[in-house]
């Protein structure tokens, strides 16, 4: 008998604090897919991420906001990457 993860994956989707674009495709069989909407110069560059467990999900957003405070914290100071 499989567990509904669903309102797992919800609570951790929440979590999010990134400008990119998430929203939830499908919970299926514990397996949730995630699509990222990009727009590279004018088009849409849809992405999929599929997850076998909370844990898995959770740790990809984490990644995701930390990338998100680093863009942030290189905005913010004096040092830019490029020079």
């Amino acid at each position: 008998m499989a567990l509904n993860l669903e309102p797992v994956y919800r609570e951790i989707f929440e979590k999010f604090k990134t400008r990119k674009k998430f929203s939830i495709r499908i919970v299926e069989k514990n397996i949730l897919t995630v699509d990222q909407d990009e727009e590279i110069c004018g088009q849409k560059e849809p992405r999929a991420f599929e997850f076998k467990s909370p844990k898995e999900f959770e740790e990809f957003v984490r990644l995701e906001n930390q990338f998100e405070k680093d863009i942030e914290s290189q905005l913010q100071g004096n040092k830019m990457p490029y020079r």
